[in-house]
């Protein structure tokens, strides 16, 4: 006897682990016993049976039916109580049943637990240093698209968090949907909610190399899982030595960032030129005007020289071809083929078109003989050590003239550092090591020349928290801070290029107006944004950023134009193609006050004058 009371507790104990539906269909099942029984029994007492089993239904539906029975009928009556009774233990069980699954419905959602139901979304996996970057940007490239979702997922904050700090930092979402999800980015079963099999692509923006590698390995399982073959992965490594092992894990799903690699080689790039930060910025951010890979059927036949003259608000700079190579600024000679999408350098995507007919070209402004100008000598003072030191140097020395000098100083705390430059050789560079209180002014101004380029330099050490970090930012933000005291109680024109720690105190840096540009982990946030929404992107920053690519110069614009007379930027793109160049933009210089603009993408029927100190920004092998 007990051990069948025990095995009816168990099978109780197992219906109500079951959930809400089971519980539900044992109410269900109680409630239609419960009316035939009474029902069979009310036709005892000389009702019909069909007629008795409605009555036994309306009194355990509704216990105020009981109100108006036949009391002559005792066995009625008594038979009425009962199922009443029961009515009201069923409807008061079934009201809290359905109650609590609300409840837990509510609390699931509140959890970030629930399914997500969108097409063609965006999903980021991790909210580490850039999050708000990269969803600026995505909010800022979907504002002309009716409709977009992006879903982020992590497991740091709850969901209901996670939505206050988006909608704090966001308030103008514009048409873009943010949803939210609370989960681990390396458990599949956490994952499953994003909807991988409708996704356009996946950032994965996490802590470490070792979480960035494990959500790519299941990330990679969940979309051919589901066989969404044209969804993507984009991700960060911060060691190159990872690099290799996330590729392998991607199995061709994945594009992967090299942050020393892209580090290194921006630092390297922008401080070459006055203003060149400034384009690169633009190249990168979705502000502006940026790259767009499109299809126009019309540019079939037609050089990229010719093309440019066709479209009056974009830059043609290239072509992907139906196989999917990248030909950035390719041969003169080259002509679209059937199936090529030709690259642009515009505003917003869907915004070029072409014109029914080509512009016509001022021939009589376009210089014939070409002056390439030979690499300058340049001083650079380094402040500060870090791991991608002496790759910076390394990216340096091929692009600098002979003789240039290299001035790296070391404060107290990272003097042991020296023995890591030690044995450095060059080809074009002579590097001096001194030990000085970089922080202290006067120690400063001893070191430094009116006229230099400055790169301030964060030591990031392994396992660093974030109270380190944020003390590092806040010496590197007082240096930065004295730099800028010099040149204006001084009048040294500096051009100065510092790294940051963190996301937040780059903006500071840059409200603060201390320097030329900011290195951040921004900057790769950024070329992981624009990369999500085209594959072919990475080709195209890989192209400008390697050295024996075709890169990004700032050149005299009598090279190109008669300077004194009045052209058209028609004319300007048709004088750089002569040279196998791409005319991005130009930069105008006031030599009497320094003042300078930069302008990317202008309007090709713009006319303008160029003076001996403008420039014209191109796109060039060498």
């Amino acid at each position: 006897m007990k051990k069948s009371k025990n095995r009816l507790a168990y099978w109780f104990d197992n219906q109500m682990a079951k959930g809400t539906p089971a519980l539900i269909k044992l109410l269900s099942v109680v409630t239609a016993v419960t009316v035939l029984v009474v029902g069979f029994l009310v036709g005892l007492t000389g009702y019909g049976i069909g007629e008795s089993v409605f009555i036994s239904l309306t009194h355990i539906i509704d216990p105020g039916t009981v109100g108006g029975d036949d009391i002559a009928n005792p066995l009625f009556v008594a038979a009425m109580f009962v199922v009443t009774f029961l009515g009201i233990l069923l409807t008061s069980t079934l009201t809290g049943i359905i109650c609590n699954a609300i409840d837990e419905k509510v609390q699931d959602l509140r959890r970030g637990k629930s399914m997500v139901v969108e097409e063609g979304h965006v999903i980021v996996l991790g909210t580490a240093d850039g999050l708000y970057t990269i969803v600026s940007e995505l909010i800022e490239a979907n504002s002309n698209h009716p409709r977009e979702a992006l879903v982020i997922m992590d497991n740091k904050d709850p969901k209901d968090v996670m939505d206050d700090k988006i909608n704090t930092r966001f308030p103008n979402k514009k048409t873009t949907q943010i949803i939210c999800r609370c989960g681990s980015i390396t458990d599949i079963n956490d994952l499953r909610v994003c909807s991988f099999d409708t996704c356009m692509s996946v950032i994965i923006n996490a802590e470490s190399d070792a979480t960035t590698l494990k959500s790519i390995l299941v990330v990679t399982s969940l979309l051919k899982e589901c066989g969404n073959h044209n969804a993507y992965i984009t991700a960060v490594i911060r060691d190159e030595q990872n690099k290799e092992a996330a590729e392998l894990a991607g199995e061709g799903y994945v594009e992967i960032l090299s942050y020393e690699d892209v580090m290194c080689r921006i630092v390297a790039h922008t401080g070459r030129y006055t203003g060149l930060s400034l384009v690169y910025t633009d190249l990168f951010d979705m502000a502006g005007s940026e790259f767009y890979i499109e299809e126009h059927p019309k540019a079939v036949g037609k050089t990229l020289s010719e093309l440019n003259r066709y479209f009056p608000v974009s830059m043609v700079a290239g072509f992907v071809t139906e196989k999917g190579e990248v030909l950035l600024n390719p041969k003169p000679e080259y002509t679209a083929q059937p199936g090529d999408r030709v690259i642009l350098f515009a505003e917003d995507d869907g915004e070029s078109h072409m014109d029914p007919a080509p512009a016509p070209i001022r021939e009589e402004t376009i210089v014939r003989e070409y002056k390439k100008e030979p690499p300058a000598k340049t001083d650079m003072l380094i402040l500060g050590y870090s791991e991608k030191l002496k790759r910076i140097l390394i990216e340096e020395d091929h692009y600098i003239a002979p003789g240039s000098t290299m001035t790296v100083a070391l404060p107290e705390e990272q003097a042991f550092r020296r023995k890591a430059l030690d044995g450095l050789k060059f080809e074009n560079i002579t590097m001096n090591v001194v030990e000085c209180d970089i922080y202290d002014r006067d120690e400063l101004e001893k070191i430094i020349e009116p006229k230099m380029r400055v790169l301030v330099l964060a030591d990031e050490e392994e396992g660093m928290d974030e109270e380190a970090a944020q003390a590092k930012d806040a010496k590197i933000l007082m240096l930065l801070l004295q730099l800028r005291y010099l040149s204006e109680t001084k009048g040294y024109k500096l051009n100065v290029t510092s790294e940051m720690l963190r996301v937040e105190n780059q903006e500071v840096a840059q409200y603060a107006n201390v320097n030329d540009f900011v290195v951040s982990k921004n900057l790769t946030s950024l070329i992981v944004t624009q990369i999500c929404q085209a594959r072919e992107l990475k080709q195209i920053f890989q192209e400008l950023l390697r050295e024996d690519g075709s890169e990004v110069y700032v050149r005299p614009a009598r090279n190109y134009v008669v300077t004194g007379r009045k052209t058209d930027i028609y004319t300007a793109c048709e004088a750089a193609s002569r040279q196998r160049e791409v005319l991005i933009g130009y930069r105008t210089m006031n030599p009497e006050t320094d003042e300078m603009e930069i302008v990317t993408n202008p309007p090709k029927d713009r006319e303008i004058v160029f003076g001996e100190h403008d420039s014209f920004v191109v796109i060039a092998l060498d």
